[in-house]
């Protein structure tokens, strides 16, 4: 072990669980475990997509973000420019910046109990795309360790490199992007051994979407007998454009162009150190996977979505910040105590101090009103057991977890206002599959949950006689989502082919609103949908995939739509590895949406592609956004704004768009050495 990778530490709680073959998108039973790990628990689910570290690299992305498009059914909406997190929609659920996804990074827990910016908010500019080992995707609440925010899914980051040595690249975009990584994984060290940094600027495609950041992750393996430790080390700085949305009335107008900011230069900034320590441990009949970590988190962001709606004189912009410290941990045991029957139990504890503060702020960038200034403490305790057995080709995992948060509020702007209070909630999970090589059926049932956020504890005035928690960080109360899959699959050679059904019910919907920054409390939800996907190896260099998503997601009293989250969704993939030469193409398709008031959103398709030559230590890259050149919408809202001050005020709602990326082109090339 060389002596500077003891000041590198790293992460991990996790066993391997992907693949390194090109295809890498195995079925869940395939799960590849190197001999000196723990078996993952093997959760049955029809909806689970693991994917290696050759396929993340063969698939089109400017940053770590984009690696999670390779989830089917999961779409991604960046309203604001690259360094801000991106919004989620996945099974009829508008997951906003992280609601209802769980992240983790390296086995640590990425949403944030309570962001100024939005509950569950998930951000991955901190990761440096080289250093992804693998990814793993799981759909629904069905996983007894998915905790807080896996209403509609999780998703699982392993770090790590199987391209040893040393790498240097560069890469030169036409929006003046200018980007530098350099990796460092020794050749005699294990996967999970390394040290990876990014410094990177990007003017964006249009006003406002300007972006620069640095990253630092370091991690490596010690191991003792059984016992395997990955310590980690996280740092990152950025800042960011907020260009905002644009009316579409606005663009007919010829007030903006699709590309303008219409509040201005507006900016963000994104600061995070982080330690984790993963560990596993195997003796006899017994395993053990630990994860531990201890995190700064500090935020800050101006916006205006409605320009002078609510204020002629000095405009609705809004200033958010936000800072935390949190820490926590995760162990679970696993124990076999037959040879087809393992028990499962585990622990997962976080503790978070945040202060966050929202302000009203003129065009010249003064506070003129106070909005929000809390400071609060949340503590959050998770507990599950179960059983994993396994029969011929019948496999069932199911248990029982219990999750509970004790919050303690202070609203800084009025101490009376001070509150505390403690929620908790069951969730039973089960999962049942019948598995042969040729195939598979399942069956799957559980609960996710959603935590409130910390502010729903404070006494808060109502505004025109309407309660408080009906439009500002909703009930002190966990949001519950139950669940339902029945899935399978057919496998032949070559050829693999999927089809599953899933429905969800939220007895209370908690919707969080971008332009007012609450989240308002709705009737309860139900959610029906069916995807279903093929995949084609017709050469071992040749991977055709591609599936399609549908969902009819309503409000059960109203039977109006849920806005936000795509009626349909469909990506198509065609991966090429016949080395030197590699290559990778995606294209998305996304349905109308609905939106709030009544509206509809267009639909949109864009394509994207990579190439890449090697020729002994050299590697010449180009990516291709848009190849078609499309005019596209990443985002599309409804809402009243008002911009032009000679225009009359109006309350009725505008579409507003969020423009996709146009097209553009970043080349590469990395030394190896």
């Amino acid at each position: 072990m060389r002596p500077w990778f003891w000041l590198v530490l790293a992460s991990g709680g996790h066993a391997h669980a992907q693949s390194t073959s090109s295809t890498a998108e195995v079925a869940p039973e395939t799960i590849v475990v190197d001999d000196k790990g723990v078996a993952p628990v093997n959760t049955p689910s029809a909806a689970v997509r693991i994917v290696g570290e050759r396929a993340l690299e063969l698939t089109p992305h400017k940053n770590a973000d984009d690696l999670l498009r390779v989830v089917p059914g999961l779409y991604m909406s960046q309203h604001g420019s690259e360094g801000k997190g991106q919004q989620f929609f996945l099974r009829g659920f508008d997951a906003v910046h992280g609601s209802d996804l769980a992240i983790r990074v390296g086995g640590i827990p990425l949403n944030e109990m309570s962001n100024v910016h939005g509950q569950g908010y998930a951000d991955l500019g901190f990761v440096v795309p080289e250093t992804v080992h693998g990814l793993t995707a799981r759909k629904g609440p069905f996983d007894l360790e998915q905790g807080w925010f896996a209403t509609a899914g999780s998703v699982d980051l392993e770090l790590g490199t199987s391209q040893r040595g040393g790498r240097v690249g560069y890469e030169l975009g036409t929006t003046r992007r200018h980007r530098l990584v350099v990796v460092e994984a020794p050749k005699d060290g294990p996967d999970a051994e390394l040290v990876g940094a990014e410094v990177m600027h990007d003017d964006g495609f249009g006003q406002g979407r300007q972006t620069q950041k640095a990253s630092v992750i370091g991690q490596t393996e010690l191991t003792a007998g059984a016992l395997k430790l990955r310590p980690l080390l996280v740092g990152h700085t950025s800042t960011f454009g907020e260009p905002g949305v644009i009316a579409l009335q606005d663009i007919a107008r010829g007030t903006f162009e699709r590309t303008s900011a219409p509040a201005g230069d507006l900016v963000g900034e994104s600061q995070r150190m982080l330690a984790g320590l993963g560990a596993t441990w195997k003796h006899g009949t017994h395993e053990l996977v630990a994860t531990s970590y201890l995190g700064w988190r500090s935020f800050r962001v101006e916006q205006n979505f409605t320009g002078f709606l609510e204020n002629e004189m000095y405009g609705d912009a809004r200033l958010q910040q936000h800072r935390a410290l949190t820490g926590g941990g995760r162990v679970a045991w696993r124990r076999r105590v037959m040879p087809w029957l393992r028990v499962l139990a585990g622990t997962e504890v976080l503790h978070d101090q945040i202060v966050q503060g929202e302000d009203r702020v003129s065009t010249q960038g003064e506070v003129w009103r106070n909005e929000r200034s809390l400071a609060a403490t949340t503590t959050a305790l998770g507990v599950w057991a179960g059983a994993e057995a396994k029969r011929g080709p019948w496999i069932a995992v199911g248990g029982v977890r219990l999750d509970g948060l004790r919050v303690e509020a202070r609203d800084q702007l009025d101490r009376m206002r001070d509150g505390q209070g403690t929620v908790g909630a069951v969730s039973p999970r089960l999962s049942i599959a019948h598995r042969t090589p040729a195939g598979s059926i399942s069956l799957a049932v559980g609960r996710g949950v959603r935590p409130p956020e910390a502010r729903a504890f404070t006494a808060r005035e109502s505004r025109e006689n309407m309660q408080a928690t009906v439009y500002d960080g909703g009930d002190p109360a966990i949001t519950m989502a139950n669940a339902v899959e029945v899935g399978g699959e057919r496998r032949w050679d070559r050829v693999r082919l999927g089809l599953t059904g899933f429905a969800t019910w939220i007895e209370r919907e908690s919707v969080f609103d971008h332009i007012s920054g609450v989240n308002a409390l709705k009737d309860g939800s139900r959610r029906f949908g069916v995807e279903a996907f093929f995949e084609v190896m017709p050469k071992p260099w040749l991977v055709v995939r591609g599936d399609v998503t549908a969902v009819d997601a309503r409000y059960v009293v109203t039977e109006n739509p849920v806005p936000g989250a795509p009626r349909l969704l469909a990506t198509g993939e065609v991966r090429i590895d016949t080395r030197p030469w590699s290559a990778g193409l995606v294209g998305r398709f996304l349905g109308p949406r609905p939106l709030t008031h009544g509206a509809t959103a267009a639909a949109s398709h864009v394509f994207d592609a990579i190439a890449a030559y090697t020729h002994r230590r050299w590697t010449l890259s180009l990516q291709v956004d848009n190849l078609l050149g499309t005019n596209w919408n990443e985002g599309e809202y409804h809402f009243a704004s008002r911009w032009d001050l000679a225009q009359p005020r109006s309350e009725l709602p505008r579409v507003h768009i969020s423009p996709g990326r146009p097209f553009g082109v970043r080349a590469g090339a990395t030394l190896t050495f």
